[in-house]
C-alpha cells in the first residue's frame, strides 16, 4: 500500500489545476490546448513519479536484490491488496484524466494519456518489485492495476457506470494502535474499499425514497491477517454519499465535492460477515 504516497502526492499537486479552473469538468467546451496548463500538468507529474520512485526505493528497492520472480501477497491479505491496487489506480488515474482535460487535451485523448501514466507507473513497481527478494512480481497486482487505470475509461463511455463508483475509508485498527505499524497506510486492517452505487443503478421508483445525493454501499475489509492464510473477511453494506448531487455550484467548490467523492464517510451500516453488526455510523 505504499502507492499511497503517490496517490496523495496527487491529491495535492494535480486538483490545484482543477480546484481554479473557469469552467467545470461536464460544462466547459475544449477547443484548444493551453500550453501552461499543460506544463503544470506534466511538470506536476514529473515530479510526483519522481518523489514516488525516491520513496519507494528508500523504503522497499533498496534492499537485497533477486532475480525477477513472482510472488502473490493476496494470501497474506485475503485480497485487500487487489482491492487497494485497483482503487489508487483509478483514482489517479481519474485525477490525471481531469488535470488533462482541464489543460484543453480532448476527453479521449485526456482519458488515454491518463491511463497510460498511471499504469505505467504501477507496473514499474510491480517490475521492481520482481526484483526485490522480499516482495516479488505479483500478476494479481498487474490485473488488478490495469482494471482501475481503465475504469474512467469506462465511466464515460458507458455513462451507466458513472454512478458505480470505488471509494476508500480507513479507521486504525487494533494492532495500528498496538504500535504493530509505523504509518496506517502499511496497515490492511485499518482500510476499508467500497462500491457506491448511485441512482443511475436503481429503479426510477427509488428516486420517491432516496434522496439524489444518497447512494448504497457495499464494503470490503479484513481483520486478523496472520501473514499466511489466516484471518478474517468483513463484508458490510450502508449508506454512502454523493457529494456532486449537494447543493452549491463554482468551479473550486466542484472540484472539493468531486474529490470527497473518493472517500466513504461514516454513515448508518450493517456488517454482515463474519456476524451481523449494526453501527450507527461507520469509517
Amino acid at each position: 500500500m505504499r502507492r499511497l504516497i503517490f496517490l496523495w502526492l496527487c491529491f495535492i499537486v494535480l486538483t490545484k489545476c482543477n480546484a481554479y479552473q473557469k469552467d467545470t469538468l461536464t460544462n466547459s467546451s475544449q477547443s484548444e490546448v493551453h500550453p501552461e496548463r499543460l506544463a503544470i500538468v506534466l511538470s506536476g507529474s514529473a515530479l510526483i513519479l519522481t518523489a514516488a520512485h525516491i520513496q519507494n526505493y528508500n523504503s522497499w528497492w533498496k534492499g537485497e536484490r533477486s532475480r525477477f520472480h513472482f510472488s502473490d501477497g493476496g494470501i497474506r491479505t485475503l485480497s485487500a491488496d487487489k482491492a487497494g491496487h485497483f482503487y489508487f489506480t483509478y483514482v489517479s488515474s481519474d485525477l490525471l484524466n481531469r488535470s488533462f482535460y482541464w489543460a484543453g487535451v480532448e476527453r479521449s485523448k485526456s482519458l488515454l494519456y491518463a491511463a497510460a501514466i498511471s499504469l505505467s507507473f504501477q507496473l514499474y513497481v510491480e517490475t521492481e518489485d520482481g526484483f526485490t527478494k522480499a516482495l516479488g512480481f505479483s500478476g494479481g497486482d498487474a490485473l488488478a492495476d490495469i482494471a482501475g487505470a481503465l475504469y474512467p475509461t469506462l465511466q464515460y463511455y458507458v455513462p451507466w457506470f458513472e454512478d458505480v463508483r470505488f471509494k476508500w475509508s480507513c479507521y486504525p485498527s487494533a494492532r495500528f494502535r498496538a504500535g504493530s505499524y509505523q504509518t496506517i497506510i502499511d496497515d490492511y486492517e485499518s482500510m476499508y474499499f467500497w462500491l457506491s452505487l448511485g441512482r443511475k443503478v436503481f429503479p426510477s421508483f427509488t428516486e420517491s425514497i432516496l434522496p439524489s445525493f444518497l447512494c448504497i454501499a457495499v464494503g470490503y475489509g479484513v481483520t486478523g491477517l496472520d501473514r499466511s492464510d489466516g484471518g478474517n473477511r468483513e463484508l458490510f453494506i450502508g449508506l454512502d454519499y454523493d457529494f456532486t448531487r449537494l447543493p452549491g455550484r463554482g468551479s473550486f467548490l466542484t472540484a472539493v465535492k468531486q474529490i470527497m467523492n473518493y472517500i466513504h464517510f461514516p454513515a448508518p451500516t450493517i456488517r454482515v460477515t463474519p456476524r451481523v453488526i449494526l453501527y450507527g455510523f461507520h469509517f
